[in-house]
């Protein structure tokens, strides 16, 4: 990897960890820097913009939940579906835990914020979240090709309404500061796949 591109992916690893928490329109490229130990003039030097760096933020998140994702369905030892009990046991863990009730997804919180302004990061933001859960419709077709879910049950559909349930959840845990609407949504979660069980 040549220097520009180490240096760019660690402002954008560090600047990100400022977004995370603040939001976009409550940190400046001046913050941003900063946490990179970089002078605000050299921002310029990697990125055109706030906008432009949020961008890059969001695939970077989205590349480490790919990652990670990937590595809990790919879990052989375990049946399809198990894993991705599994997947969201470990998220809601990390959320309770780690995450103190605060941080919540990163790419829900941008587009929250930003989809009706900015068209770019709107864009960034549906092609994110459609990268984010291939590794689910993967691990649900593999449970359907196997004989646990229903033939008929349209895959899309069910990944879309996984998604959508747990960002709702995410979104009332950060307002109420409780996992209870987590541990909802993950019975809710055993309740949708045994409805789609063959």
């Amino acid at each position: 990897m040549k220097q520009h591109d180490e240096n760019k992916q660690h402002i954008t690893r560090k600047g990100l960890k400022a977004l995370y928490l603040k939001g976009y329109n409550a940190t400046g490229v001046q913050e941003i820097a900063k946490a990179a130990g970089i002078p605000k003039g050299s921002f310029y030097n990697y990125f055109k913009n706030k906008e432009d760096f949020a961008i890059e933020a969001m695939r970077l998140f989205t590349d480490r939940e790919i990652e990670m994702m990937q590595q809990i369905l790919s879990d052989t030892s375990k049946p399809p579906l198990e894993r991705i009990k599994a997947l969201y046991q470990y998220k809601i863990e990390y959320l309770s835990t780690k995450g103190a009730f605060s941080l919540g997804c990163f790419l829900c919180n941008i587009t929250l914020e930003m989809a009706d302004v900015s068209e770019a990061i709107s864009r960034e933001a549906t092609r994110c979240f459609t990268a984010e859960y291939a590794p689910l419709l993967s691990c649900l077709q593999e449970a359907q090709a196997n004989g646990d879910l229903d033939p008929d049950r349209d895959l899309n559909q069910l990944t879309n309404l996984i998604r959508n349930c747990w960002l709702g959840a995410l979104v009332i845990m950060k307002a109420n500061k409780s996992e209870a609407p987590l541990r909802e949504f993950h019975i809710l979660l055993e309740n949708m796949l045994q409805n789609a069980a063959a």
